[in-house]
């Protein structure tokens, strides 16, 4: 008798329980202003408290309002073509060599930033394609969501991916891209059904205890780049965990000083769609340079009063509530969506909307650029899933559902009856 294939597991979950999966937004954002703004300020009279709870406030109960009157909007039937197993891991492989040879190149690297050094020009080339170690990753994961990649490998990919990212992040002395993708990943695993929400929290609880000294040996790249002690940052490692810091720079840039501008919206949405080398004579998307300025630091340096407060010192209270209202909308719809892609948008959304690396007004072209590489990821997918490689991966399916269906009839208590 023929085995079919095991049944997917939905994304949206149970409709009578408050799960992560209903409230997304409001549970990562609320988590992670707590953990990171909130409670750091309130603990340390970090000022302006007040402001700074009030914004994090209203982002969260704006998430949590938009979610409510999502509820009754279903998940709609799944349409998505087939991907195969093949084209997953070729485009996570793509991912990992683009990462690889972008470091070396020096891609954003911290020598680079200070002009100690110099990219190289095949970055250029490479760049595009490191955002594919997330779109191999989501697809994998969805894979395993369908039954179509074991356990065992999706976390391979997971625990793979990550040390990668470590290692990018420790060769361009730079983490916060780096840590914010690796937690990415993680929450990509919970939607996928690969780790429990426990999982996250004990993984997440671990990181006071791994952060100093990987946040230490940053440091001395860092020195040994300069060959000098200036190079590191004045703050303990773990209140580089804290960003109460960097959203009290509201207080100093609001209102906001001459000179401080945000870039219009054809120049982002120019600095998203075309490359650099076909673009030479547009604008420099340098806010977190101008803000060091205003601050009366170097131009070479780079400030950020987190996503959230660089809404408010560019945007006001208008532009929280807007800007939270579509993120929350996009995520929603995602969550919505049976399919890789949705997947791999709400890696996406979360990286560049709602992770402590996130930026405004940044987000703009960088998520134009992630769509455009998308895109190619895309037509490399569908052509390597035709029907010869969807029949090979049914098949794959229907084999490790018979091993598993025999493993559990062996290990059923009848039938060890019958073998005593």
């Amino acid at each position: 008798m023929r085995v079919q294939p095991p049944t997917p597991r939905r994304i949206v979950g149970d409709p009578t329980r408050m799960r992560v999966e209903r409230f997304p937004v409001t549970i990562l954002l609320g988590i992670q202003l707590a953990a990171m703004v909130v409670i750091p300020a309130a603990v340390k009279g970090t000022e302006p408290l007040g402001l700074i709870a009030g914004i994090c406030a209203v982002a969260v109960v704006v998430a949590l309002y938009i979610e409510l009157m999502m509820q009754p909007i279903k998940m709609p039937n799944s349409t998505a073509r087939p991907v195969a197993t093949r084209a997953a891991f070729t485009v996570l492989t793509v991912g990992i060599i683009a990462t690889v040879v972008s470091s070396i190149g020096g891609r954003g690297s911290y020598a680079v930033q200070i002009g100690v050094a110099t990219e190289s020009p095949i970055v250029s080339i490479a760049a595009p394609f490191t955002l594919w170690v997330l779109f191999g990753v989501s697809l994998i994961l969805w894979l395993f969501r369908q039954g179509q990649v074991s356990r065992k490998a999706a976390l391979w990919v997971c625990a793979i991916v990550a040390v990668v990212c470590l290692v990018e992040g420790l060769a361009r002395a730079i983490l916060g891209q780096s840590a914010a993708l690796i937690l990415t990943v993680l929450i990509l695993a919970m939607y996928a059904k690969l780790i429990r929400l426990r999982t996250l929290v004990i993984v997440l609880a671990a990181i006071p205890i791994l952060w100093p000294p990987i946040y230490d040996f940053r440091d001395s790249l860092r020195r040994a780049a300069v060959s000098g002690p200036g190079a590191v940052s004045a703050d303990a490692p773990l209140e580089r965990l804290q960003l109460d810091t960097q959203m009290a720079l509201v207080g100093r840039l609001v209102p906001r000083p001459a000179g401080l501008e945000v870039l219009d919206m054809p120049t982002l949405v120019r600095i998203g769609l075309i490359p650099g080398f076909l673009d030479s004579d547009r604008p420099a998307l340098n806010t977190g340079s101008q803000m060091s300025v205003a601050l009366g630091g170097a131009p070479t340096s780079s400030q950020s009063a987190t996503m959230l407060g660089n809404v408010y010192i560019f945007e006001g209270w208008v532009g929280i509530v807007v800007f939270v209202i579509l993120l929350t909308l996009v995520m929603g719809f995602l969550l919505r969506r049976d399919n890789p892609w949705a997947l791999t948008g709400i890696g996406l959304v979360y990286s560049y909307g709602i992770s402590f690396n996130a930026s405004y007004p940044d987000v703009i072209p960088r998520m134009l650029q992630a769509m455009i590489s998308l895109a190619i990821a895309y037509i490399l997918v569908r052509a390597l899933s035709g029907p010869k490689a969807r029949a090979a991966s049914d098949a794959r399916v229907v084999q490790r559902a018979e091993v598993r269906d025999a493993a559990r009839a062996r290990t059923a208590p009848g039938a060890r009856r019958l073998h005593r």
